[in-house]
């Protein structure tokens, strides 16, 4: 730095003397640049209120790199003009700081004279001052304001809240506050202190360090740890343990019993795996095309190709005779069975899941939408093994059409209870072949005046006995219809399946009897009454007169239209749902055709044809129906045309939100872990995000793991750590999205972990 050196004798000149008072700042601007160096700061200033209306801004000075500016008096501000004006709302205004140079006037003589040495008094520059200057910035007015933002290259002194009538608070912005060394000294006294218990925990750190690596062959890896958490996950839901707070809860998203979705941001299904809702639903019941086509003979709501009848068993009577009402009545409930369902499903939504065989751990649980229609709900009973959740159904699934089939003729999901009175005769017969049964005849050798013949056919028991809590078809011939001779019994054409005994069985009060033929010359059954409603006593002389007439049908081949299924703004989906039967080899196949595709096919529902669903990737409002019976003369399908007979078309949403119910794990963590296994999962057009939930806050993970399946691409999973406050329990959240509703994804299972 400079000093100004004068002799005796020198004649001093201007500039000696300012550069008196230059060198003197540049010595302080040199010290603060080097040494202090704060870009835009402030130090000294303090902001009170003199009055409602006015600041006051107390003597200090801005820091700006090398320069120091200073106000060596007290400043007053007016805030009047920044005032709000609704009573409502609230402002706040940036009081910012800026340096300025100004140069100060004042009277001196001035020699105008040097031989007289004659002075003239005038106004000249006699100092240069270094100031600082307030400016207000303001925010936006509003009952919930929000602080203006304040340019990088300015310095802020405070905020001030204003009302429309006077200041609020005052809030001085520490931000940009100058601190001094004293400061500086006493937290650096504090950071020394920190660092030398750092060194002393660091050498004890590092003596554990060593003893945990000897112990690191000994410690499962995380991955092994997952996966043995989700067996007990698994293994606790096998075996139905009753609940209890867990540090984990997995789901395989079967049932809905683990979700909320009563809460108002739930927007998904639950269908074996977290699903995308749907954006548009039509339910529809089956109906033809033609209400009297003649391709097909309908006998009550079953449907079946155009059929006569032929005899298929008879046995002729020799003259003897049976009265059906000489013993005492008994009164029997009889249970009757109702035809399986069949559930087709077809789209490019449709997407298999691998969870569907966790069905079999959910014994007595509700299978829900797979065979639900107007109060029908069919239940879980028993696991059979893999691929058999269900005694009696059948599933087949490919990657865009389901199959999903009750296997049994007739089952016990749905019955009816009839109550009999009066005396029970009957006869069991084998069934060779699988017949359609459409009448029996009964022979009659007397006629009573008055009561009624029920007519039921039944099931037997492994050992020949009738069983009359199977009863599959009945009928009630009045009394005035019945005549001595051959006596019509016709019913509900009814499919008996090949090999099995069945037997017919009459239920009367009136004095009515029966052609017999002795010697049980039908070897293929017995004559057999029952007095108490539950145990039947086989005759061992003779065997009732009957016929067993069934359908002969005329092609083998019916395709017959059904009603288009329609969808406003488009389909991706299709479910039809009905009764019949569909014996080996004789299948009903649905048909599909999009009128809106140039030169349109009829597209097979089955699994051959899975590829065909991209007819549906146009979103189709109207598709046409069809379905081909295929069979034999003597064997057909059959559709049951009632009010559950139902074609569905859908079409899902592109976005979803799936939350859980409250999840307790009994002990209190601030480290949550997810595991969310997905499938059909295509990055370009998919995204997913695990979240978790407590109280009312929704947490965003910390870090996110992704693991592409070696063997399926489109499956993965995502292994999310959270950092939450303390807690016990938590819910878990999934938020999906898709750019395509003709390709989206689901979740398959998902596992949660306090950690």
């Amino acid at each position: 730095m400079d000093r100004k050196i004068f002799t005796d004798a020198e004649v001093a000149e201007v500039t000696d003397f300012n550069d008196i008072g230059s060198f003197a700042r540049d010595g302080v601007d040199h010290v603060v640049g080097g040494a202090i160096d704060y870009p835009r700061h402030w130090a000294d200033f303090a902001v009170s209120q003199l009055n409602p209306l006015q600041l006051s801004i107390s003597a200090g000075s801005l820091f700006a790199g090398a320069i120091v500016y200073r106000n060596a008096t007290a400043a007053v501000i007016s805030v009047q003009s920044y005032l709000p004006i609704i009573s409502s709302d609230r402002k706040y205004i940036a009081i910012l700081a800026d340096g300025a140079v100004e140069t100060v006037s004042g009277n001196r003589l001035v020699e105008v004279d040097a031989n007289t040495e004659e002075t003239v008094s005038q106004s000249l520059p006699i100092a240069e001052t270094r100031k600082i200057n307030f400016t207000i910035v303001q925010g936006a007015a509003s009952p919930t304001p929000a602080k203006p933002a304040i340019p990088s290259d300015r310095c802020c002194i405070a905020f001030v809240e204003l009302s429309n009538t006077a200041i609020i608070a005052i809030e001085i912005f520490q931000d940009l506050r100058a601190k001094s060394l004293y400061e500086v000294e006493g937290r650096m006294t504090q950071a020394e202190g920190a660092v030398s218990d750092v060194q002393s925990s660091v050498k004890t750190i590092k003596t554990d360090i060593l003893s945990i690596y000897g112990q690191l062959g000994n410690i499962p890896s995380p991955v092994a740890f997952r996966q043995l958490k989700t067996d007990v996950a698994l293994i606790r839901v096998k075996l139905k343990l009753p609940d209890a707070a867990r540090a984990y809860w997995y789901d395989p998203a079967l049932l809905g019993d683990a979700w909320d979705a009563a809460n108002a941001s739930w927007l998904a299904r639950i269908r074996e795996g977290i699903r995308f809702p749907w954006a548009g639903q039509r339910d529809a019941q089956l109906a033809l095309l033609s209400s009297d086509n003649p391709s097909l003979t309908i006998t009550g709501n079953l449907a079946l190709p155009v059929w006569t009848e032929e005899t298929r068993i008879e046995v002729l009577g020799d003259g003897g005779s049976v009265n059906i009402s000489e013993l005492t009545h008994t009164v029997v409930t009889a249970v009757q069975k109702t035809l399986s369902r069949t559930v087709t499903e077809y789209g490019p939504t449709v997407t298999i899941c691998e969870n569907q065989a966790g069905w079999g751990a959910l014994a007595n649980q509700s299978v829900g939408a797979l065979f639900t229609k107007d109060g029908e709900t069919f239940q879980v009973v028993a696991d059979l093994g893999p691929g058999a959740p269900w005694p009696g159904h059948e599933i087949y699934e490919v990657q865009q059409v389901i199959q999903r089939t009750v296997t049994d003729t007739y089952w016990d999901y749905i019955t009816n209870e009839v109550g009999l009175n009066g005396s029970i005769y009957g006869q069991t017969f084998l069934n060779a072949q699988a017949s359609i049964v459409t009448s029996v005849d009964l022979s009659f050798k007397g006629v009573g005046v008055n009561g009624d013949v029920h007519l039921l056919i039944l099931g037997c028991y492994d050992d020949g006995e009738p069983n009359f809590d199977n009863v599959i078809a009945h009928v009630v011939k009045n009394v005035i219809d019945l005549s001595v001779g051959w006596v019509k019994f016709s019913m509900t054409p009814t499919l008996l399946d090949p090999g099995k005994r069945y037997a017919w069985a009459t239920v009367t009060t009136g004095n009515h009897s029966l052609e017999t033929v002795s010697g049980n010359k039908f070897a293929q059954g017995s004559r057999f009454l029952c007095t108490d409603g539950v145990w039947s006593q086989p005759s061992v002389d003779s065997d009732f007169a009957f016929r067993l007439n069934c359908a002969k049908f005329a092609t083998t081949r019916t395709v017959v239209d059904f009603q288009p299924l329609t969808l406003d703004s488009g389909m991706t989906e299709i479910r039809i749902l009905h009764a019949g039967w569909q014996a080996a080899g004789v299948p009903v196949t649905w048909r599909i055709k999009n009128p809106a595709l140039p030169n349109a096919q009829w597209q097979s529902l089955t699994l051959d044809n899975a590829d065909g669903a991209s007819d549906l990737m146009g979103l189709p409002p109207l598709v046409q129906l069809q379905a081909v019976f295929i069979g034999t003369t003597e064997l057909q399908p059959a559709i049951v045309l009632d009010a559950n007979a139902r074609g569905v078309t859908y079409r899902p949403r592109g976005e979803c939100v799936a939350i859980s119910q409250s999840h307790d794990f009994g002990l209190s963590t601030t480290s949550i872990q997810t595991e969310t296994e997905f499938d059909q999962f295509d990055a370009a057009k998919h995204a997913a995000t695990p979240k978790i939930v407590i109280g009312s806050t929704v947490y965003t993970p910390t870090s996110v793991v992704v693991t592409v399946d070696a063997a399926n691409a489109k499956k993965r999973k995502l292994l999310a750590a959270f950092t939450v406050p303390s807690t016990t329990a938590a819910r878990y959240r999934i938020d999906m999205t898709s750019t395509e509703v003709t390709d989206v994804p689901f979740v398959q299972d998902v596992m949660m972990t306090a950690l």
